[in-house]
């Protein structure tokens, strides 16, 4: 009798700390369920602007990055930045201890005014995402530029901007409808079709589903981004 107590105790205790292990685990086991790969044999876009801030997917109210900070939610080198859809989501994440004004704008690069503005307000440190309405539908292998300007807290003459690319490529061969929002976006980004990956995660979280957010912040670390993601995003209408 002893000796079947003592080994239900060992086994037990191992039985405890192997499911105490796995929970340990499981945040890391679910960053690490999406890679991104970029694909140099889909679309085009890659970023054309020269320095200066408002050739930058990044810009804070001052120098030092303490006061309001906007950063796109890019790839770091902004190339390779695609989407399958007519009326992609596009995101980007503000950092702020005041409230402050912000606009966003989608254009043809080859045409004097944008074709879709939308305006937004947040009070707090926030991730913002836009989703291009179905009156402005993206073209295939046309490059279309999107910008966020933000009114600097406490003063309407100054403001910052950060933009970047977007393309619309053929995804008829991608079958992944019957995946769910976490593995659709981990195969968008194993295609390297950036912004497909990141609004399924977007999506992800406005459900409230777990390890969105988690996903999300390694996708963007695997692009090389610097920027940060708080979910659930918000999305003006």
């Amino acid at each position: 009798m002893q000796t079947l107590v003592g080994f239900v105790k060992r086994h037990s205790a191992a039985f405890v700390a192997g499911y105490v292990g796995l929970i340990l685990v499981a945040p890391s086991y679910a960053a690490e369920r999406i890679r991104w790969t970029p694909d140099s044999d889909r679309g085009s876009v890659e970023s054309t602007l020269s320095g200066g801030r408002r050739g930058q997917a990044a810009s804070s109210c001052n120098q030092s990055g303490e006061a309001t900070r906007l950063s796109l939610l890019v790839p770091g080198d902004r190339s390779r930045l695609v989407t399958t859809e007519e009326s992609p989501t596009l995101a980007w994440h503000v950092a702020t201890t005041a409230p402050v004004s912000m606009t966003f704008h989608l254009s043809d690069p080859t045409l004097a005014h944008p074709l879709y503005t939308q305006t937004v307000e947040i009070d707090q440190t926030k991730t913002v995402s836009v989703t291009i309405p179905a009156d402005y539908p993206l073209e295939t292998n046309r490059k279309y530029r999107w910008t966020v300007f933000v009114s600097c807290p406490g003063s309407h003459q100054t403001e910052i901007s950060a933009r970047s690319f977007v393309e619309r490529v053929d995804g008829a061969s991608l079958d992944i409808n019957s995946l769910s929002a976490l593995d659709q976006a981990a195969a968008y980004a194993h295609h390297g079709i950036w912004y497909d990956a990141l609004a399924a995660l977007l999506t992800a979280g406005s459900q409230g589903i777990t390890d969105a957010e988690s996903m999300a912040q390694t996708l963007l670390e695997q692009g090389q981004s610097q920027a940060e993601i708080s979910l659930p995003a918000l999305e003006p209408q």
